[in-house]
């Protein structure tokens, strides 16, 4: 039997279609169809905030903005799908189905960017709706400036409650950490009192601890210890809390570690404290890194929890700025300062996690 003439590979009787990308394309038009009129929309609902006279311009402009961002690969899309027929029609399966996938490649292109742009037209005409009344709570630019040195100096209360809490936490952690996973019978109460403090502290609020901690000990009257700062009482209660995730970090890290790494330091003479000093715990602690810098992340940001015992952190600067000017721009910059530290954190914390998982795949290979 002959074969259909092609210049690539050629089909053979029962090979099957590429799949169609009718669906996909029709639905990357009615998607970007319905972003480009809601933008044209909201475009023509905030024309006097935009300084225009009349809707017809800022109308025009935003629908024309959204179908030139959205056409563009959708068009390319269908000119692939159309280039993948007829491929397909002349016998050429390998062609026909590489540009079918890019079709498609390119409608869900065309989707995402539609999704994207209805997500930045919601935003837009929520802060345009009522004449900006939104824009003016939450983002006045003069207020803005005016909190933003104040409310940095404070900010720099929150960051050191983070790294002393966080230095504590990690210390306290390893400690709780090894006394969970020491073996015998003869150290069952140690490991106890390990579980429950983490059981405890875990399950407990960390603003309810810091209230508890900053007014509690002043009112026992304690020699010394009542005598303290707040700012001390704060980093204790932050890294009493704290201290119980890491635990559970620091074990999930130790027990990753494979067994025969210590029996193998046994095996060279090490004692059992030193096979876990200098073999497990280096390994587990690496291992366990960016769990602990996640971690980390959330300890800062429950620094602004500080504020409830009269701490003037950067959020109780900002909440002075609210209650003067009867507006909450200011709070919004202690939003852009918890974020201006802690989103390169994040990024840090999921970039080691793909070059672990990119390891684990070389070596499983």
């Amino acid at each position: 039997m002959s074969l259909p003439v092609s210049n690539g590979t050629p089909r053979s009787p029962g090979a099957t279609p590429p799949p169609t990308t009718g669906r996909l394309i029709g639905t990357a038009i009615v998607i970007g169809g319905l972003v480009a009129v809601c933008a044209a929309l909201a475009a023509g609902n905030a024309a006097p905030q935009l300084g225009s006279s009349g809707i017809v311009v800022p109308a025009t402009l935003a629908l024309a903005i959204v179908l030139m961002v959205v056409l563009v690969p959708l068009a390319r899309s269908i000119a692939n799908a159309s280039a993948s027929h007829i491929k397909w029609r002349g016998g050429d399966v390998v062609a026909a189905r590489a540009l079918a996938q890019k079709s498609r490649d390119l409608s869900a292109t065309a989707i995402g960017l539609s999704v994207f742009l209805a997500v930045a037209v919601t935003v837009f005409f929520f802060l345009t709706v009522t004449d900006g009344a939104i824009r003016d709570t939450f983002l006045r630019g003069e207020l803005i400036r005016t909190s933003a040195i104040e409310t940095a100096k404070a900010f720099g209360i929150n960051v050191a409650l983070a790294i002393g809490a966080e230095t504590l936490a990690l210390a306290i952690g390893l400690l709780l950490a090894l006394g969970r996973l020491l073996p015998g019978k003869g150290m069952g109460s140690v490991r106890l009192l390990a579980i429950s403090y983490i059981d405890l502290f875990r399950g407990l609020p960390s603003v309810v601890v810091i209230y508890l901690i900053c007014f509690g000990l002043p009112l026992a009257e304690i020699p010394v210890i009542s005598e303290a700062s707040p700012i001390i009482y704060a980093v204790i209660a932050l890294s009493m809390t704290h201290a119980a995730y890491n635990a559970e970090i620091f074990r999930a890290g130790i027990e990753s570690v494979h067994p025969s790494q210590y029996s193998a330091a046994l095996s060279l003479g090490m004692t059992p404290a030193r096979a876990m000093l200098h073999v497990i715990l280096p390994q587990g602690v690496l291992r366990v890194f960016p769990p602990l810098l996640s971690g980390f992340v959330a300890l800062q940001k429950d620094t602004a929890l500080v504020n409830i015992v009269g701490i003037v952190d950067a959020f109780a600067q900002a909440k002075i700025y609210a209650a003067n000017y009867y507006n909450l721009s200011a709070v919004t910059t202690v939003c852009i300062l918890f974020v201006i530290i802690t989103i390169p954190q994040t990024r840090l914390v999921d970039y080691m996690l793909a070059r672990r998982a990119a390891r684990a795949r070389v070596s499983s290979q």
